[in-house]
């Protein structure tokens, strides 16, 4: 991992690990356990590399997410969500919430995790759990994300 100049006092930084972020919207929490990060002797700390941000963001969107058990969105204005295995209309309230954890894997940096907790579903006719729809999922979590990075005091770029 390179190291580059603290983007707040200009230090030199070095690798380091964020323990632990976390953000929450009204349907989806998300958290970051041992994020590899950059940190100056002032404890300043900033992502390994200004597009750090956008691959993990890929990552979770293209790779993560899409491995969710998830319904099919059905309908332009008024929305209504059916299993994604059997086809049965799923209530319009969640029958609890489920955390579902990955191993993130990016570049040569070392693995950490992300939680994502969100709603899930019960189907009535063949009792798999899931989300509504991987499109709401994937619509948030660059927005709860973002918040987790600000909560941790790291900087955009």
């Amino acid at each position: 991992m390179k190291t580059r100049s603290c983007i707040r006092c200009h230090s030199t930084t070095q690798p380091a690990v964020l323990e632990n972020a976390a953000s929450e919207s009204d349907s989806l929490a998300l958290r970051i356990e041992r994020m590899p990060v950059l940190a100056c002797p002032e404890g300043h700390r900033q992502f390994v590399s200004a597009d750090f941000p956008r691959w993990l963001v890929e990552h979770l969107m293209d790779e993560d997410e899409a491995k969710l058990p998830s319904g099919r969105e059905e309908g332009m204005l008024f929305k209504h969500y059916r299993c994604g295995e059997c086809g049965a209309d799923l209530a319009k309230e969640p029958d609890g919430s489920k955390t579902f954890a990955f191993d993130v894997e990016l570049l040569d940096l070392d693995p950490f995790r992300v939680e994502l907790t969100a709603p899930v579903y019960k189907c009535p006719q063949c009792s798999r759990e899931q989300l509504h729809s991987l499109k709401e999922v994937r619509g948030l979590t660059p927005q709860v994300l973002g918040e987790a990075f600000r909560a941790a005091e790291i900087p955009p770029g």
